[in-house]
């Protein structure tokens, strides 16, 4: 009986682990959906002003990368590190002192949020 008990004991132990795990992933990809959307939301707001200043965009551009690259490794899930890694790929590409600067960083936001939209399902 105490071997039946205890063989109880550890599935109902291990299937909580998975729950709480499970509950984690959500949490991280969670987080990490709204930073994306607030990384790039903030740099397409900041784009007027930036737009005439290439130095200023290409530092918000950097930084922006960077940030959404974290928020994908944090995330801990592949589809959506892939999706906001790409966008952040897509920033460091961009040339700041290009005349259609700021049309790329509004091209290449919209169509990745997209993705990640989709990356972060009904999150």
């Amino acid at each position: 009986m105490k071997v039946f008990l205890s063989g109880c004991a550890l599935i109902a132990l291990t299937a909580g682990c998975g729950t709480i795990q499970d509950a984690g992933t959500i949490i991280n990809m969670t987080e990490a959906c709204s930073s994306a959307t607030k990384i790039a939301n903030d740099l397409l707001a900041k784009l007027p002003t930036l737009a005439g200043d290439p130095p200023q965009l290409d530092k918000a551009l950097d930084d922006a990368a960077a940030q959404l690259e974290q928020a994908g490794l944090r995330s801990g899930d592949t589809t959506l590190n892939g999706a906001l890694t790409a966008l952040a790929d897509a920033y460091k590409e961009i040339d700041a002192d290009a005349a259609d600067s700021a049309q790329k960083v509004r091209a290449s936001t919209t169509s990745s949020l997209q993705v990640i939209s989709t990356a972060c399902g009904g999150l």
